[in-house]
């Protein structure tokens, strides 16, 4: 069994029932989900995320969804992680350049606020390499309405890839995946020694 951490999306919050995280528990995995407490911003993630990951016990692996997948792979880099990015905003800048103003939140009832500038602060950590010795996977649908999947695939250099010809950007279709999520967290956790 592996601990994992896992981090939502963009205007998301934690969601311990969404299929998702119902897959890594059916997996026989316990699943953590980071909460940023409605922020998005970079700041809001890292603050999360390191307080998160220094506290005990030690986590397996990062998971993550759209701007969590780019956390996981980010973070997971960083920190020594393997990870997992579920249609992940690889480039968020411009993919968050595109909604600005007052937005709803997906996860509760509640607004909050974007601007260009919010999206525009993900460049600098865009721009920092990857550690392609950290083990990471990315999953993909071709038919992601909402990140483009083929800049996604151009942009995994350096992780395994796994392209789903369909999924949508919210991959509920857990099935289609299972196998092998399943196989790079067997392979990962028994390097690891957990």
């Amino acid at each position: 069994m592996a601990l994992i951490l896992y981090l939502h999306g963009f205007a998301s919050g934690p969601k311990p029932n969404s299929p998702k995280v119902d897959l890594l528990r059916a997996l026989g995995h316990e699943v953590r989900c980071l909460a940023t407490q409605g922020g998005y911003r970079p700041e809001d993630y890292l603050r999360a995320a390191e307080a998160a990951l220094s506290k005990s016990p030690t986590f397996d692996l990062l998971v993550g969804s759209s701007l969590g997948g780019f956390w996981a792979r980010y973070l997971g880099a960083r920190h020594g992680y393997p990870w997992i990015g579920l249609n992940p905003a690889l480039r968020p800048s411009a993919t968050l350049a595109r909604y600005q103003g007052r937005l709803q939140r997906f996860d509760v009832d509640a607004n909050f606020d974007w601007t260009l500038e919010d999206a525009l602060a993900y460049r600098a950590y865009e721009e920092e390499p990857v550690d392609a010795s950290v083990p990471g996977l990315i999953l993909v649908a071709a038919d992601d309405e909402v990140v483009d999947a083929q800049e996604t695939q151009a942009l995994a250099s350096g992780s395994a890839l796994h392209v789903l010809a369909q999924g949508g950007h919210e991959l509920a279709n857990t099935p289609a995946y299972a196998d092998a999520v399943a196989d790079f967290i067997t392979r990962v956790t028994a390097r690891r020694g957990a």
